[in-house]
């Protein structure tokens, strides 16, 4: 090494020094941290497969219970139970392969169910208001006994939808896959 290599050794050559040939700098030591901050919480991927498994078994399971010949009464009972089933598989398949922790497995479950209602009532909600609206223009009864019927409707649809909240919450919660972090173990020899 010759006498001007020595001297700069250590030191940085700045943008006003010119090139005196080539420079050494001593290493800088920085401290490597091991955080991992999420971009988002929610993984749309995973609720919308989610959504469509729930969705699918739903209307499998719907389209049984017609064929079998179930009635009206024991239908109601039929499609809550297997749009719980349906909601519980979906929302459990957002969870797992979201690799979700609790809360945002949670909220991946909510998210499925909140999707599935609104598809329900868009695809069911045009059905019953034509029901409804059938039932009162025909006077079934008079008006006092189509409202005990609308309202029993209601009470059905507010009861069902939390029964599906419910089962999506527990599916969120079956489905918590927390990610794996590799911790490093050093072994020292004595």
């Amino acid at each position: 090494m010759d006498e001007h290599e020595e001297k700069i050794v250590g030191q940085k050559a700045g943008a006003s020094e010119a090139y005196a040939g080539p420079h050494y700098y001593e290493p800088t030591v920085t401290a490597v941290t091991d955080m991992i901050i999420p971009a988002t919480r929610i993984q749309w991927g995973p609720v919308f497969a989610g959504l469509l498994v729930a969705l699918a078994v739903t209307f499998l399971f719907t389209s049984l219970g017609i064929a079998i010949g179930i009635g009206a009464r024991g239908m109601g009972y039929w499609v809550i139970g297997f749009g719980s089933l349906g909601l519980f598989l979906g929302s459990m398949l957002a969870a797992r392969t979201a690799k979700a922790d609790v809360l945002p497995a949670i909220l991946h479950g909510v998210i499925v169910w909140t999707l599935a209602m609104i598809l329900h009532v868009l695809a069911f909600g045009s059905v019953v208001g034509a029901i409804v609206a059938s039932a009162l223009n025909r006077g079934v009864g008079g008006g006092a006994p189509t409202m005990a019927m609308v309202s029993g409707a209601a009470w059905w649809f507010f009861g069902g939808f939390l029964i599906f909240l419910a089962a999506s919450i527990l599916g969120g919660l079956a489905g918590i896959n927390p990610p794996v972090h590799e911790e490093q173990t050093t072994t020292t020899t004595t």
